[in-house]
């Protein structure tokens, strides 16, 4: 309260993603991250309620499925092409003054302003060396998802304006239109305002389109290839003789990954009526040791679909 704390610099850790690339995490401090995530407890309810109703990331009561359902329910209803967007390098080119300037149009208390300041400017330790932060916001942190969603406010409202119909997740964003000519003149309309991923971005049929792992085939809902292939790489990991674990252990984090496969499982079939085989069926008898692996050990685990 005083303004004499100062954050510690985030570390910078990369992790992979489902292409091959990694993505750059900075991992704040354990003190730093309680009091981040006191100042987004205390910011949300001061933003959130302002949000466009077709931004779906990290909010309170919305979900990745939540997103991807309504694209498919935009499907429906006739809009068969999808303008797939996904900003260029959003989170390492935020300007740090045009986002305080949004935070201080809803916040006008100069201690919350400095401190969010102070998150921003904290620097990035990669390697054992201190490096500055002049821009870009880390991502990791309890508060950066907000920050973002507050950026990128002015985006949802401008599309809203327009009446595109549109799903905003995070920094990766789908628009829908009704025809290939529509979808391209949204694309470069949208590209003179912002720098997109050139290499992510494309006007397609939505049967041919992925947005945050899913494709949609025929108004159906399904994992793209690189989810489904991620999926079985993680399988393998978890069951593999070389991964020197308890098998408690090993038990724990499959029965996480298995809890996270039925949701999707859910999410994919919620329009179908057919009988369809659960996720242990079919990865059963293709990794090792999954024929062993039966619905008794589900039921013990806490898991049964």
């Amino acid at each position: 309260m005083e303004g004499c704390y100062e954050p510690s610099p985030v570390l910078r850790v990369e992790i992979p993603k489902l292409a091959g690339e990694t993505r750059a995490l900075g991992i704040p401090t354990v003190q730093d991250r309680l009091i981040q995530q006191a100042v987004a407890q205390m910011l949300t309810p001061c933003f959130d309620p302002y949000f466009s109703e077709f931004s779906y990331g990290f909010r309170p009561g919305r979900s990745a499925h939540d997103a991807v359902k309504k694209v498919c329910e935009y499907i429906c209803q006739g809009y068969k092409i999808a303008v797939d967007m996904d900003l260029s390098k959003f989170f390492d080119r935020v300007n740090h003054d045009v986002l305080m300037h949004r935070v201080a149009k809803r916040i006008r208390d100069k201690r919350v302003l400095r401190l969010i300041g102070k998150y921003l400017r904290a620097g990035v330790e990669v390697n054992g060396r201190l490096q500055s932060t002049r821009k870009g916001v880390p991502q990791g942190g309890p508060l950066s998802p907000l920050l973002a969603n507050i950026l990128l406010d002015d985006l949802d409202k401008e599309l809203e304006k327009r009446g595109h119909k549109f799903v905003r997740y995070a920094d990766g964003f789908i628009i829908l239109a009704k025809s290939q000519r529509a979808g391209e003149r949204v694309k470069r309309s949208i590209q003179r305002f912002l720098k997109v991923n050139e290499d992510k971005s494309r006007v397609a049929p939505t049967d041919q389109a992925t947005f945050l792992g899913f494709t949609f085939k025929g108004g159906k809902i399904r994992w793209s290839d690189k989810a489904f292939h991620e999926f079985k790489r993680r399988v393998k990991h978890l069951t593999g003789r070389s991964w020197s674990v308890s098998m408690g252990y090993r038990f724990m984090k499959l029965t996480h990954l298995l809890m996270i496969t039925l949701k999707q499982d859910m999410l994919r079939n919620c329009k179908q009526k057919r009988k369809r085989k659960t996720s242990l069926e079919l990865i059963a008898g293709k990794v090792p040791y999954m024929e062993s692996f039966d619905q008794n050990n589900l039921i013990l685990l806490g898991i049964s679909n």
